[in-house]
């Protein structure tokens, strides 16, 4: 386990109790004009403390030094004016039998009306006639006049110094405190504790950077100066630039630092006795020459496999690129000495898919075994007593790997396939199987991930900054890029002509939908672009497909809720060629190879990522065959949806799409969304600062190459910040 850096930080009940950082650990209730009632409500948005509430920093930011009158107005415009009250009343609504709440103002130059169908509680008494207010909301034309629905009210010069006149910062609403309550509170802790905030960067990568200081930054953060205004709004602030560089730089740190830890351990090496030569003997074998980066790549992997420190390395490559050949090989190299081999992959499909490719490769020379949910109770048996007796071989399989009775004797290399498939514990039970000891040593597995998703450079600085990459991005010969278009519903006639003349000419097509049945959320847990309710659903379209619009072809389904055996069996006839049209959810995602397979329509595809897009997309265009995708969308996209789907007619390079997909959606598309979560940045943007990450990485290994203890006195207050901070559970970043 590693420091934690503070920026994932809920609650700074782990600072101690020495110096000034008291102040920064009070509880949030005790703050002048909180309580317990408002603490309450802030601690259930992981506001706890003070130093919490300082570091909860606005999402964006609002120009209110412009003032304006009450005929300079205009529909749709965002403003600030100020205004007499005139008069209040309620106005019965008819239909929701609920009060609408009118405030009517004035100015010397015309009449304002505000309004509210959720009236706060105890505000009415409060707008009598004469009362000068500051208001700020959005300009809605009604009958000719100018109105503010729910405006935002200032009401004394202190209100007015913090909520109006100024560039004004706008949080992430809290339910239950308005906007103008919490910057008065954020301005008294501010007052009250600035000079507490330490500063715990080394000096010199602050002045290298010529950053300010901590204080400073965060001050103008929350209450910046009137001339920084589009410096604000695009984040590049002088304040906003150093805490982006301090995130970046203390996560870095420890992510070095990890990688660093894991090469002071220790593994055992291999290949000096005769694995390498094996490796070597079995690309003969294959049928095919390996392209240039495959090559690469199994230098690499064996370079790292001959180390006595135990291998991190991730292996990455587009769909189809030969990633799971790559590792065969070097498995080759560990059981020609004697070692144990795990592929661990995500589904029953794939790892029935991976042995038999394991078998037909290489002719029975890779010794291999299958393990899977479905495996018979007496193969299991002679299964694992081979595996305890020692015996050599690679054993590929899913979840069963780490069940309680599979016991290796000599596990010295694990291999995850699709890795943010699994979670943390899992993969870490799969490795502590391989643990053992050598005298006084730990010997730990050396271990190699496998993704068919292409990483941002941004994102393997990050969340996958802790190992090494090898990248295949050279296809094998005798693939042809997919031809994908997006459909709409007005041009779903010509597509399905086409889909009908690939089956007449003995081809075969995928149909995919994120629903299993109809009413319920997508398998794969996707964000609902629309209802449910209005969502093809994969049982009730394979129905529909047979009977209405392909009766003369055979329609299989396949989705998670059927049993293995009845996964594999639908799998088996459309490998067979005995089914035409395999209807199925997203479980053939991954790896699932059907050469002739030359269609592939997606249902509903602007509500899938581009990666995800691409892999399925890869299920297709195995062969020298032509072959097709194709997007079927709702009659209205959305700007960003058109945009992102037009990235996939464009380009099949997965490399691409996925930095398309990051700067789109984010990172949950590459971690899952709950991993990505953890992404421990408040203030940095892995697209809009890179170049940040960039320098922080930089001078994060500079720091672990010349003090990785931080025992020099002008790292000292970065030491005191990690050992108060505590630790960052990094397993959950998908790497460990």
């Amino acid at each position: 386990m590693l420091p934690r850096d503070p920026s994932n930080t809920t609650s700074s009940k782990s600072v101690t109790s020495k110096g000034p950082a008291q102040g920064l650990s009070t509880p949030i209730q005790f703050l002048k004009g909180v309580g317990p009632k408002l603490g309450f409500i802030l601690g259930g948005r992981g506001i706890e403390t003070v130093g919490d509430l300082l570091t909860f920093f606005p999402r964006a930011y609002e120009d209110r030094t412009k003032i304006l009158t009450v005929n300079q107005l205009k529909d749709g415009q965002l403003v600030n004016v100020s205004v007499e009250v005139l008069k209040l009343r309620r106005i019965p609504l008819r239909k929701s039998g609920r009060m609408m709440v009118e405030v009517q103002c004035k100015d010397s130059t015309g009449v304002l009306n505000l309004k509210w169908f959720h009236f706060p509680r105890g505000m009415e008494a409060r707008f009598l006639p004469g009362t000068e207010i500051m208001v700020t909301g959005t300009v809605k034309a009604f009958m000719g006049r100018p109105e503010i629905l729910h405006p935002e009210i200032s009401w004394s010069l202190q209100s007015q110094e913090t909520n109006t006149g100024r560039v004004v910062p706008v949080y992430t609403e809290i339910e239950g405190v308005p906007s103008r309550t919490f910057r008065k509170i954020l301005w008294e802790a501010l007052q009250r504790n600035t000079q507490l905030i330490a500063e715990d960067l080394p000096q010199q990568y602050v002045q290298k950077h010529q950053l300010p200081t901590k204080k400073e930054s965060i001050h103008s953060i929350h209450f910046p100066e009137e001339d920084e205004v589009e410096a604000l709004v695009a984040f590049r602030s002088p304040g906003h630039q150093r805490l982006i560089y301090e995130e970046f730089f203390k996560f870095e740190y420890l992510v070095l630092r990890k990688r660093l830890n894991m090469e002071r351990r220790f593994a055992t090496p291999f290949g000096e006795n005769g694995g390498s030569a094996e490796a070597k003997a079995l690309e003969k074998v294959i049928p095919f020459s390996l392209t240039g980066d495959q090559k690469k790549a199994i230098a690499e992997i064996l370079k790292d496999l001959g180390s006595d420190h135990p291998m991190n390395r991730l292996i990455q490559g587009d769909v189809g690129s030969g990633k799971t050949l790559v590792a065969f090989l070097t498995a080759a190299a560990v059981i020609a000495e004697g070692g144990q081999v795990a592929l661990m992959v995500p589904t029953e499909i794939l790892a029935e898919q991976h042995y038999k490719n394991a078998v037909k490769f290489f002719g029975g020379r890779l010794p291999a075994a299958l393990l899977t949910g479905k495996t018979p109770g007496s193969e299991r048996a002679v299964l694992q007593q081979k595996l305890a007796n020692g015996q050599p071989m690679i054993l590929i399989g899913t979840h069963a790997l780490i069940e309680e009775p599979v016991q290796f004797k000599n596990l010295v290399y694990v291999m995850i396939d699709e890795q943010h498939r699994f979670g943390v514990e899992q993969r870490r039970i799969l490795k502590t199987k391989g643990a053992r000891k050598d005298g006084t040593r730990v010997l730990l597995p050396h271990t190699l991930i496998l993704t068919a998703t292409p990483i941002p450079r941004t994102l393997a600085l990050t969340a996958y900054g802790d190992l090494h990459i090898s990248t295949i991005k050279e296809m094998p010969p005798g693939r042809t890029p997919v031809k994908t278009h997006v459909v709409t519903p007005q041009k779903m006639g010509p597509a399905y002509n086409k889909i009908r003349q690939e089956l007449k000419a003995g081809h075969q097509a995928y149909f995919i939908y994120p629903l299993i049945h109809e009413k319920e959320e997508d398998e794969d847990e996707k964000p609902k672009a629309v209802p449910a309710v209005q969502l093809k659903s994969a049982v009730a379209e394979a129905e529909r497909l047979q009977k209405e619009v392909f009766p003369e072809f055979r329609v299989g389904l396949l989705h998670g809720q059927l049993r293995p055996d009845e996964k594999a069996e639908v799998m088996d006839r459309f490998k067979r060629k005995e089914l035409d049209i395999l209807v199925s959810t997203t479980v053939i995602e991954v790896g699932v190879d059907v050469a002739n397979a030359t269609v592939m329509v997606i249902e509903h595809a602007e509500r899938f990522g581009l990666s995800q897009l691409h892999q399925l997309r890869g299920r297709v265009g195995r062969s020298n065959l032509e072959s097709f995708c194709f997007l079927f969308t709702k009659s209205q996209l959305s700007e960003i949806s058109t945009q992102r789907l037009g990235v996939l007619e464009q380009t099949h390079d997965g490399f691409k799409i996925a930095e398309a997909d990051l700067e789109i959606r984010g990172p949950g598309e590459f971690l899952g969304t709950r991993q990505s979560g953890d992404l421990p940045f408040r203030m940095a943007n892995l697209v809009r600062d890179r170049d940040w990450l960039l320098k922080a990485r930089e001078d994060a290994e500079e720091l672990l190459n010349t003090d990785s203890n931080l025992e020099r006195p002008s790292n000292q207050e970065l030491r005191r910040y990690f050992e108060r901070e505590g630790k960052i559970q990094f397993e959950r970043l998908g790497t460990s």
